[in-house]
């Protein structure tokens, strides 16, 4: 029930995209330049994006389920209208969720390395710990050794199992995220203002 209550809430928020399924996260821009920090002098297309954007796409991918297509629509107004700027700016967001879908599948790969070190490293340690458990236990300075190799075995497999139950999900989910706004058809619009407006 609560899954359909929201479901009803985010059609309610967000437009569909002409005549698809995608639902439309639309933001309202004073010019183009919003769309960029006003701190990095670099043309649009390598421009940092304005954090204040970040926020607000990532917000609003986060009301809005994964299942669902996006599209993206900036309202800028009438006398702003530049088609040359429109596709540089386009290019310029298009290659900011390419480079963090980069960094996202990057840091996926560097902790599943790490989960499979810090596995191995705990099989080891435990291994060690039970094959020569008797031999340990015959002097308190071993046994004591013994110990540190079961607690250090265990804490290793922990470790691994919280990188792969844990961060490996957020870090899929993440890339997942950069690739909808990869997918997301960016339009822009002079019609009307969206009930959303950039802050």
């Amino acid at each position: 029930m609560a899954g359909n209550t929201k479901k009803t809430k985010t059609a309610q928020i967000y437009r569909k995209f002409e005549d698809t399924n995608r639902l439309m996260i639309e933001v309202a821009l004073d010019n183009y330049e919003d769309m960029f920090s006003e701190w990095d002098p670099a043309p649009f297309k390598r421009r940092a994006i304005d954090p204040d954007l970040r926020t607000f796409l990532e917000e609003c991918s986060e009301e809005i389920s994964i299942r669902h297509k996006i599209a993206i629509a900036f309202f800028i107004p009438k006398a702003e209208i530049d088609p040359e700027k429109q596709l540089k700016c386009e290019e310029g967001l298009r290659n900011f969720f390419q480079f963090n879908h980069y960094l996202a599948e990057k840091e996926l790969k560097a902790s599943r390395k790490s989960a499979l070190k810090y596995f191995m490293f705990g099989a080891a340690f435990l291994a060690i710990a039970v094959t020569f458990e008797r031999a340990l236990e015959a002097n308190v300075l071993f046994g004591i050794f013994g110990q540190g190799l079961f607690i250090g075995g265990w804490v290793f497999l922990w470790e691994a199992l919280s990188l792969l139950a844990f961060k490996n999900l957020e870090l899929v989910y993440a890339i997942k995220e950069w690739e909808r706004f990869l997918d997301a058809p960016i339009v822009f619009k002079k019609e009307r203002k969206p009930d959303q407006v950039l802050e």
